[in-house]
């Protein structure tokens, strides 16, 4: 995957993003003259003129341009990620990344929702502060939401994020996360016997069985909790006798809060207490190859996939789950 400033020859590709997600999304939302509307908006002249200025980003799976994201200073505009790579946390990171951009001179990012997109924001964060008019062909009128989100940074004392070890009564709390089965073998692998997992599974794992670990110094979960209470989790483990490599695992965030950076803060806390106090040499993971979603939130937080002599795979749900492996070395 590659994530860059658009290029003037990028024109046509993001033209064609852009028109098609909206000639087949949003149909389902709108009048036909506020879709024509859309697409006259973000015609090429446009798209052009953004790129020039240096305001437009494409995402790229395999050499093909996928997905597209604007800003000019802090307001944020013209996400569309195509129609058949949606869902798979592609849009998630291209928000990620323009927040980060906008956080490194703006307190907050704005942005024009759309009806499709509503919902998306106000799970990341975005709350409606006013509304806008534009008066489409035939007298038809759009209504859209303005939308702002306060920004936060690692480390910034804002975001009140902070870890600590893990209880026992935080697993109610965990396993009310977890909604299905996929995501229980996207979370846990083949770890828990069966679905549901209950908070004494997880407490018995973790108290009486040391995390499948077996020296008892190895095993680390730990807890994120920032002033609403508990908003993440996970495990790290020591893997070799000399303790400097430790890995990573059951890495999970409350899902009312995702999207909005909560799973790369608890990770970069986590990666600093590896480095700083347990003085790691590099940190591992593997993350299923179907969790998009994780995937890109291990590569913002500084993970690189690295190859493998051979490719592992898991036997789940009748499926055969491919994992990648990533590590984290610590950069002297």
């Amino acid at each position: 995957m590659e994530y860059r400033l658009a290029k003037l020859e990028d024109t046509k590709d993001i033209y064609e993003i852009v028109q098609n997600t909206i000639r087949r999304i949003y149909p389902k939302y709108y009048l036909p003259e506020i879709v024509d509307m859309f697409c006259e908006f973000h015609n090429k002249e446009n798209i052009g003129e953004d790129i020039e200025n240096g305001n437009v980003y494409v995402l790229l799976e395999n050499n093909k341009i996928i997905g597209t994201g604007s800003r000019k200073e802090n307001h944020i505009t013209r996400v569309y990620v195509l129609p058949d790579f949606q869902g798979k946390g592609f849009g998630t990171f291209i928000m990620n990344r323009l927040e980060a951009e906008i956080g490194k001179r703006y307190d907050k990012a704005e942005i024009d929702a759309s009806l499709s997109a509503c919902k998306l924001y106000y799970d990341r964060g975005y709350k409606t502060i006013d509304h806008g008019i534009w008066e489409c062909a035939g007298g038809v009128i759009q209504i859209y939401e303005i939308m702002e989100k306060r920004l936060s940074k690692i480390g910034d004392e804002r975001s009140g994020l902070r870890l600590r070890p893990y209880k026992a009564c935080d697993a109610k709390t965990i396993v009310g996360w977890i909604h299905d089965e996929v995501s229980l073998r996207q979370w846990s692998a083949d770890r828990y016997g069966s679905y549901p997992v209950t908070e004494e599974d997880m407490n018995k794992k973790y108290m009486d069985c040391n995390g499948d670990c077996f020296n008892t110094d190895d095993f680390y979960p730990v807890t994120a909790f920032d002033e609403s209470g508990v908003v993440g989790h996970l495990i790290m483990r020591f893997t070799d006798e000399e303790k400097q490599v430790l890995r990573f695992g059951f890495v999970i965030v409350d899902d009312t809060k995702r999207g909005r950076g909560y799973g790369k803060q608890m990770l970069l806390l986590a990666i600093k207490y590896a480095f700083e106090i347990l003085k790691v040499a590099k940190i591992t993971l593997g993350v299923f190859e179907n969790n998009k979603a994780a995937y890109y939130c291990y590569k913002a937080a500084g993970f690189k996939e690295i190859a493998s002599e051979k490719e592992e795979y898991y036997n789940i749900l009748g499926q055969k789950w491919k994992c990648i492996e990533m590590e984290r070395p610590w950069n002297r």
